[in-house]
């Protein structure tokens, strides 16, 4: 029985994991912590995002990155939030989702789309 119930908790776990993930795109799954710049666009399969916001602050340039979702029609749209940012610090990657982004944007005092 306690097994059981170990087992149904990590199945519990894992699909809140996966629904948290950044959803619909799966070439940032491919994604690694500290790459170049110019290997996130080789991972991306060549696409250039959509818009680049840069920001200067204090002493770091901070890119924020939004490619349109392959495969997701509203990320055509060009609403952000239908897009998958992702975020490069001085040349290296630093995290991607919205969850990275809004966590880095609000310690670094950016502001983004609203949810």
């Amino acid at each position: 029985m306690q097994i059981t119930k170990k087992v149904g908790m990590g199945l519990l776990f894992s699909l809140l994991a996966l629904s948290a993930c950044e959803r619909g795109d799966p070439r940032i799954e491919h994604l690694s912590v500290g790459i170049g710049k110019d290997s996130v666009k080789t991972v991306m399969e060549g696409e250039e995002p959509k818009r680049i916001d840069p920001y200067l602050n204090n002493g770091q340039y901070i890119a924020a990155m939004l490619y349109p979702r392959k495969g997701k029609t509203d990320s055509a749209s060009g609403l952000d939030r239908n897009m998958t940012p992702v975020v490069v610090i001085n040349g290296k990657l630093a995290g991607w989702g919205w969850n990275y982004w809004d966590s880095a944007a609000g310690a670094n005092h950016i502001l983004v789309a609203p949810k």
